[in-house]
């Protein structure tokens, strides 16, 4: 009974009716929604951030698309030219700017951040920081950046003539 009930998974499985496994970004979209992120270390992948929010069905269907997985990401790695880079980074879910690599304090004043004692860090003009309040939680709506606000902004190297 028990491997009648098994052959007729098996057969299962292999048909059509099985679920199909979706496109290696679809499954990158859906562990970034569990708090996740794939990254490749050596070539292979590894995940990092909350791995216990990840269920049984989606780690296999990661195995079975690890292949195209690494494809992404490869293609995704920055250019080794813009590997040491720092800059200011737009998030575009909250409008906020965030600092990436270690910028030249100068080059931040320069574009209107200012050093807050309190928290040691550098903090980009109200309310654009991390910390401020997003504008759907401000009377009429708040500021916002322009629309041409560029996604990322590099701070020039130490060895560029300005």
């Amino acid at each position: 009974m028990v491997s009648v009930a098994l052959a007729g998974l098996m057969e299962w499985a292999k048909s059509d009716c099985a679920p199909a496994i979706p496109d290696p970004s679809a499954l990158l979209a859906q562990l970034d929604d569990l708090g996740c992120r794939v990254v490749l270390v050596d070539g292979q992948p590894a995940i990092r951030g909350n791995t216990a929010a990840i269920t049984p069905d989606l780690i296999r269907m990661m195995k079975h698309s690890r292949d195209g997985i690494i494809q992404m990401l490869e293609a995704a790695e920055p250019s080794p030219a813009h590997e040491n880079r720092s800059g200011i980074r737009l998030d575009p879910k909250t409008g906020k700017l965030h600092l990436f690599g270690s910028p030249d304090p100068q080059w931040l004043k320069e574009q209107g951040w200012a050093w807050d004692q309190n928290r040691h860090r550098f903090m980009a003009p109200y309310p654009h920081d991390r910390d401020d309040a997003t504008p759907e939680h401000m009377i009429g709506g708040g500021p916002r950046l322009p629309d041409d606000y560029p996604q990322i902004t590099y701070a020039p190297d130490s060895n560029e003539d300005a």
